[in-house]
């Protein structure tokens, strides 16, 4: 069974992560949420979830997601 892409933006629950149908679209999604916040001097994380279905989705990320000091999206592999 082929994983899918779930979206947990800051303290949010896992049950509240959002489903995406890519890597490269939870990374836009990320990006146009930080993005605003970081117009008002505000930083969040996110992290992205690889998991068959969402009640298989566990607490470790499999990418952790955040704006750099120039406004780059960084993507780390957990």
């Amino acid at each position: 069974m082929m994983a899918t892409c779930f979206l947990r933006i800051g303290n949010d629950y896992l049950d509240a992560a959002t489903r995406c149908d890519s890597i490269r679209a939870a990374c836009a999604a990320f990006r146009d949420i930080a993005g605003g916040l970081a117009r008002f001097d505000q930083r969040i994380e996110g992290s992205i979830h690889l998991a068959p279905c969402k009640a298989q989705v566990v607490e470790y990320p499999d990418f952790v997601l955040s704006l750099g000091p120039r406004g780059g999206l960084r993507v780390e592999r957990a």
